[in-house]
């Protein structure tokens, strides 16, 4: 019988972002006790998470930890959003007028995910930041794995584990506390096609 396990994808919850400004790099979270409440209900006991050790992603981590039981927390570097570098705080205008010389603009993204702002890094950056992390994971363990982290984030892990180009994964809409579940097969068991990911639920808000 082909055993498969679980990978929860848990973006952090709301942060106070002004509309049309580039996302600040380290805003607290606002937390709400009844959608904390209603997520932690569907991750399982004792599952090894980590979390990006960024302010929002820390304390949405300990909100959701006291209504499930955690089996192991681990704090991981490779999972902080995509550093937007001197553009965060910045009018996304200003960042557009700074881009005027490059001839490619993204239909569903404020920049394209080979755009490196100053000081910062690339979506692609970011894609690879997580193809390396994603080798370091056992998912064959007994225990489901759960990661709390952000919206580029879990774009840059859906554009690994499924293939999905950069440029089309940068664009998929990952809303404030939902939840995106990924099965997981073994490798020997990849006996066909398909690969060994599968997405199971998208952008799942539970509240």
């Amino acid at each position: 019988m082909i055993q498969t396990y679980k990978l929860f994808l848990i973006r952090h919850a709301p942060v106070k972002n002004l509309k049309g400004y580039v996302p600040k790099s380290n805003p607290d979270a606002v937390i709400n006790k009844r959608h904390i409440k209603r997520l932690a209900a569907f991750i399982p006991d004792k599952c090894t998470w980590y979390v990006s050790p960024l302010k929002r992603t820390i304390q949405t981590a300990e909100a959701l930890s006291k209504f499930v039981n955690v089996g192991e927390m681990n704090f991981e570097e490779k999972l902080v959003e995509q550093n937007f570098g001197n553009w965060a705080g910045k009018k996304i205008s200003e960042v557009w007028d700074e881009l005027k010389h490059h001839k490619d603009q993204h239909n569903f993204s404020f920049i394209c995910p080979e755009i490196c702002p100053p000081n910062g890094d690339s979506f692609l950056d970011q894609c690879s930041r997580i193809a390396s992390f994603i080798d370091t994971l056992n998912f064959y363990d007994q225990n489901p794995i759960v990661i709390i982290a952000h919206a580029g984030t879990i774009k840059a892990f859906l554009s690994n584990i499924l293939e999905i180009k950069p440029d089309l994964s940068v664009g998929i809409e990952i809303s404030y506390l939902s939840m995106t579940l990924i099965e997981v097969l073994k490798k020997e068991d990849c006996k066909h096609r398909g690969g060994r990911f599968r997405l199971l639920r998208l952008n799942q808000q539970i509240f």
